[in-house]
């Protein structure tokens, strides 16, 4: 098997993004996003102790190798003047396009999807969900990615289920500062979790999965502190 397979993600040219697989001694010479989108740990580099990327996890590193991992996303932007050119892009729209129920007034951009490969987990395991008595078990997901930009101020509306709902999804921050909030109920007021997201910053997924293994989510929405560019990852059921 090939080793350091790159494949490139076009989201925008002020982004240089690419898909790794079977990284193995993966040079990294300048400042990389780096998110790990296998269910393996990816190996790195460096002054002990050794520093390992867990599953569904990222950082931003420099100066290190990859010494081992199996499916990475990497990230690297080289000027971030006039960044927020990139909605005007070919393939980027305002999400209403998309979504003629979404309020037109809401500066929410979408980038182009990709498809980065599948990967097999446990759903239970991987939201922290009680498992049933019998159930279970690893399951198989494609693995979908964009890139969302909104400025300063945004919020991107509360929502408690997805298009797909079996999509189990979490975000990585690229640019900027953020928020992914909580909320009791379909209401700005009853916030009751502010997740902070600054770039290298993955979150743990929102979502719960039922004792039937269906997916769910409660009340929740992006919010953007300064102007924010932040990564999609969906994990779809094969």
């Amino acid at each position: 098997m090939a080793a350091n397979v790159k494949k490139p993600l076009k989201f925008s040219k002020f982004l240089k993004s690419k898909w790794l697989t079977d990284a193995k001694d993966f040079e990294l010479k300048k400042r990389t996003l780096i998110v790990n989108i296998s269910n393996t740990d990816a190996i790195i580099s460096g002054p002990p102790p050794r520093k390992v990327l867990k599953p569904r996890k990222s950082t931003i590193l420099k100066g290190v190798n990859i010494v081992s991992a199996k499916s990475l996303i990497l990230i690297k932007i080289p000027d971030e003047n006039n960044i927020g050119g990139m909605v005007l892009e070919d393939g980027w729209c305002q999400l209403t396009a998309l979504d003629p129920t979404y309020p037109r007034d809401v500066p929410l951009y979408k980038s182009p999807q990709f498809d980065v490969g599948t990967v097999e987990f446990d759903p239970y395991e991987v939201t922290g969900s009680e498992k049933p008595s019998q159930g279970g078990g690893l399951r198989k997901y494609n693995i979908k990615v964009n890139v969302w930009f909104s400025p300063a101020k945004t919020h991107c509306g509360l929502h408690d289920h997805h298009t797909d709902p079996e999509m189990l999804e979490v975000h990585t921050q690229i640019y900027g500062t953020g928020r992914m909030q909580k909320f009791q109920k379909n209401d700005f007021k009853s916030i009751y979790e502010d997740v902070m997201m600054a770039p290298g910053l993955t979150h743990d997924p929102f979502t719960g999965v039922k004792e039937n293994g269906d997916l769910f989510y409660g009340w929740h929405q992006y919010y953007c502190d300064t102007d924010c560019i932040w990564m999609a990852i969906e994990h779809h059921p094969a």
